[in-house]
């Protein structure tokens, strides 16, 4: 392969947020190395990795057709992605995971072309682009939850925009606003994909990004699920403090184990009921104003059923049921009293599901559960 690619001035900048990645970097290299029409650096920020992960990528740096260089500091995904953007020279970043796979060559390239020509056809270049996601479901018994999950991913809607996708931008827009929030343990991804939608869009580039799905494996699936829409109610409300007080919200991948929620709903139990009363009951309003705006999820999850029935894939999902919910469903919640509603039957399922034992993780039978 020629090193034609390794260039002072490489047009993009992959960067890569590490911590214990030590079976996952070669692969990630590797695959990278195989892209091709476009010159690129790697830049590897690890968090404090402590199996050798950045000695087998140092060991493979000779054998890249990329140049590699690796940036260390402190542990925490936002302040990974900036410190890895600071150390950028491309005029474009590309803020990748570690498990994430491109099955086709020409995928940077595909997407840099399309970023490209729409910043031409808008006049502008408050665009950044995420590719289409696609799990590796290889030795999973069910489809239906990595497919409601890639449906979703491929939706222009609040909350929907992943980092397991790739944010593909210009290190113009990355310096125009905000960086990656430090101060959040989870969903930095989000907050940040938020402020770009909020100032421009967020383009489907054309080429699929393959992740693993070893987390919903190892922790069950349904049990990662119920805590990521915990953290996503406590990221929408006054109350996004409570992130920094709760258990470790991720494991490292080298220390997954199926997922125990009771220590979460103990301690954000604990945490509310230090709140004067007037703060609680608006905790709890925003709690149901956040629900009430993703019930749009239940019928979209019929259409991915059905789409499964059909044979098709996640990129062919009609959306039949949740056009109707749009159209006729929405506007009959979408005012204070049915936000005080959704409150209501939140603040009902919180408390009761702490006594709830399939909740408490496992990987076997939750996953079989919600693929059924």
């Amino acid at each position: 392969m020629p090193d034609s690619r390794i260039t002072l001035d490489p047009q993009l900048s992959v960067v890569v947020p590490l911590l214990n990645e030590a079976e996952g970097i070669e692969p990630l290299l590797r695959m990278l190395a195989r892209q091709e029409g476009i010159a690129f650096e790697v830049i590897l920020s690890d968090g404090g990795s402590t199996d050798g992960t950045l000695f087998r990528a140092t060991a493979l740096r000779e054998s890249l057709p990329y140049e590699l260089r690796l940036v260390t500091g402190e542990q925490g995904r936002g302040r990974q992605l900036n410190r890895g953007a600071a150390a950028a020279k491309g005029e474009w970043l590309l803020f990748l995971h570690a498990d994430s796979q491109f099955s086709d060559p020409r995928a940077l390239r595909k997407g840099l072309s399309f970023i490209s020509q729409a910043m031409k056809n808008n006049s502008h270049e408050w665009l950044a682009g995420r590719f289409a996601l696609r799990f590796d479901t290889t030795g999973t018994t069910s489809r239906f939850g990595y497919s409601f999950c890639e449906g979703k991913a491929r939706l222009d809607r609040s909350g929907c925009i992943l980092g397991d996708q790739g944010f593909l931008l210009t290190r113009h827009l990355f310096q125009s606003i905000p960086p990656f929030d430090e101060t959040l343990p989870v969903a930095e991804d989000l907050e940040f994909a938020e402020r770009i939608r909020s100032c421009g869009e967020f383009l489907l580039l054309p080429a699929e990004i393959r992740t693993s799905s070893r987390r919903f494996r190892v922790e069950g699936y349904r049990a990662r699920q119920t805590l990521n829409a915990l953290l996503m109610g406590l990221l929408h409300s006054t109350q996004r403090s409570f992130l920094t007080t709760l258990p470790e919200i991720y494991q490292s991948h080298d220390k997954s184990r199926p997922l125990d929620l009771e220590p979460f709903f103990r301690e954000i139990a604990a945490l509310i009921a230090t709140l004067p009363l007037r703060e609680r009951l608006l905790f709890w309003y925003q709690i149901g104003a956040y629900v009430r705006a993703n019930v749009w999820q239940l019928p979209f999850a019929l259409d991915v059923r059905r789409t499964l029935r059909q044979g098709m894939g996640a990129g062919e999902t009609e959306s039949r049921w949740l056009g109707r919910y749009d159209r006729y469903l929405n506007r009959l919640t979408d005012h204070p009293p049915g936000k005080l509603l959704f409150a209501g039957v939140v603040h009902v399922w919180f408390f009761l599901a702490r006594q709830w034992g399939w909740l408490r993780g496992g990987t076997g039978k939750n996953e079989k559960r919600a693929g059924a």
